[in-house]
């Protein structure tokens, strides 16, 4: 009987220690769900940031700011209450064309704090509305292309001389025929010559 007792306890032991593991709740880290804006997301204004986590927050320590491209922190001011969700309004001039950082400190429900940032990039309409001045500055420097085109288009047309080839009827030049009247006129008195001095010649021999 003495044998058994200190089994029994063990196995008492053991029993009671797997009911104390089974009944202890899992322990999760708190999580960023999502946010706004979201991470790399390009906004034109932006009044107001928020962050969702996984579980609920507590309503102390909690810290936003912004960090604008050249540096500048911000920092938000947190509005209540605070749930799972803290969000904060976006001042004015804190933003900066280009990318600004959302910079994040929150305590978990369990306590333990929680930092990040998410980056974004913003892009006020007056960023925007500066490229059609641009263009429009650009525009004058394509004109004076614009009338050279014209301008080289015109010229073929004003000289034509070098695509026009112009052919003239030369006719035979009079002195042509006075040359061709003395030969024949020469070679007729040689002939006659000739037959008048033949039978001459004939008499004599």
């Amino acid at each position: 009987m003495p044998r058994i007792v200190p089994r029994i306890l063990a196995a008492l032991a053991a029993v009671a220690g797997g009911l104390v593991l089974g009944g202890a709740p899992a322990s999760a880290h708190t999580a960023l769900v999502s946010s706004t804006p979201a991470e790399g997301e390009t906004v034109t204004e932006l009044a107001e940031v928020s962050l969702e986590f996984t579980e609920q927050l507590l309503d102390i320590g909690n810290e936003l700011a912004i960090v604008a491209p050249d540096g500048t922190r911000t920092a938000l001011e947190v509005q209540e209450p605070v749930t799972e969700t803290i969000t904060a309004a976006v001042p004015d001039d804190a933003l900066g064309a280009g990318e600004n950082v959302l910079r994040y400190r929150v305590v978990a429900g369990d306590g333990h704090p929680i930092e990040g940032e998410v980056a974004f990039t913003y892009a006020p309409p007056e960023a925007a509305g500066a490229d059609p001045s641009a263009s429009a500055a650009a525009s004058p420097s394509s004109s004076p292309s614009a009338s050279d085109a014209s301008a080289e288009a015109v010229l073929p047309t004003a000289s034509p001389t070098p695509h026009v080839t112009v052919y003239e009827e030369v006719g035979p030049n009079p002195a042509v025929y006075v040359i061709i009247g003395a030969v024949a006129a020469g070679a007729l008195a040689l002939t006659i010559a000739l037959r008048g001095r033949g039978p001459e010649d004939g008499t004599r021999r």
